[in-house]
């Protein structure tokens, strides 16, 4: 203690290197534990590297090549479906090279010939029309559709025309009316995709139609995949005998245009023997049936109803497919 007192810098100094020199040993042995846990931890995915590469994870030569001949094969059938899709017919060429009118009046003009031309068919075939009727496009019949919606409507317009011609060369009594899907702009789609998504009814389902212009298909028997195949539906309502139906109906079977026919309902008019009236029968239409009729029912030998004047509601959807390879449009 004496000795601590008479030079206290000299012990104090040898204190201080002692904890300094305790310091750095743990800290040697610190790292040095450290550092065999990292040598092992290396050690041990350099034999896991080892393993993977003794390994072959990869198909062989054979499977390799069933797996491209079944994809060659997959593409093949797309292309043919495409083919078929993309009819190339005389109404499918006039349609596609068709220009779109430039102005709501311009529509408005195209709509209005279209019923002119419809309406005299009618007369000319001695087909029942109501006086007011403008077959589908009632909305229209004193202004044109909004600018955002002319596209959209010039097609339905396009389609309604090849629909309602092959119907009157069919021979109905009767036209009653031609339905379609309400064209929604682009705002109308956002909020419908929305709903949807949260499982919420359509906003559009609750806009008024009093001139029963518009109806919305069973999304459970519609062709429609979003992002990959779009439909144009319409619903056709007309009276007259089977013939005209399974005229009609082979009219669309000969697939002028992509037309898949959803569904046939027939009501007889006329009360039977008994005072009543046959129940409706309906016959429903696959998504793509026989390839030969590429799914539109064709009545042959077996009518669906007696001999009689019937009602009849035929629902088809027009398809194309979503070109993903298509530029989207500049924007102005």
């Amino acid at each position: 203690m004496a000795s601590f007192k008479s030079h206290p810098v000299f012990y104090t100094s040898m204190l201080l290197a002692g904890a300094l020199t305790a310091g750095q040993a743990w800290l040697l042995f610190s790292q040095s534990s450290l550092i065999r846990q990292e040598r092992a931890q290396t050690e041990q995915k350099k034999q896991m590297l080892q393993g993977f590469a003794s390994e072959n994870p990869f198909p062989s030569r054979e499977n390799l090549a069933t797996v491209e001949a079944a994809r060659a094969q997959v593409e093949k059938v797309r292309e043919e479906i495409r083919g078929e899709l993309r009819s190339t017919s005389e109404v499918a060429q006039k349609i596609a090279s068709a220009k779109v009118p430039a102005t709501s009046t311009d529509a408005y003009f195209d709509l209005s010939y279209y019923v002119e031309r419809v309406r005299a068919a009618a007369e000319a075939a001695s087909i029942r029309t109501a006086l007011d009727t403008r077959f589908g496009f009632t909305d229209y019949a004193k202004t044109g559709p909004e600018a955002e919606l002319i596209p959209a409507v010039f097609i339905q317009r396009q389609y309604a025309e090849y629909l309602m011609t092959a119907l009157i060369a069919s021979q109905p009594a009767e036209f009653i009316g031609l339905q379609r899907e309400r064209p929604l702009s682009a705002e109308e789609k956002r909020l419908q995709e929305e709903a949807l998504a949260a499982g919420q009814a359509s906003p559009s389902s609750g806009y008024s139609d009093s001139a029963g212009d518009f109806f919305t298909i069973d999304p459970g028997t519609s062709a429609r995949v979003p992002g990959f195949v779009e439909t144009q539906p319409f619903r056709i309502t007309f009276t007259g005998y089977t013939s005209a139906l399974r005229n009609f109906l082979n009219e669309l079977a000969s697939f002028k245009l992509p037309v898949v026919v959803r569904s046939v309902e027939v009501e007889a008019l006329n009360k039977d023997a008994s005072g009543q009236a046959p129940t409706p029968r309906q016959a429903t239409a696959a998504v793509f049936g026989d390839a030969s009729l590429n799914g539109a029912v064709v009545i042959e030998e077996q009518p669906l109803v007696v001999p009689t004047e019937s009602r009849f509601t035929v629902t088809v959807e027009i398809v194309s497919l979503v070109d993903k390879n298509q530029a989207p449009a500049a924007t102005p």
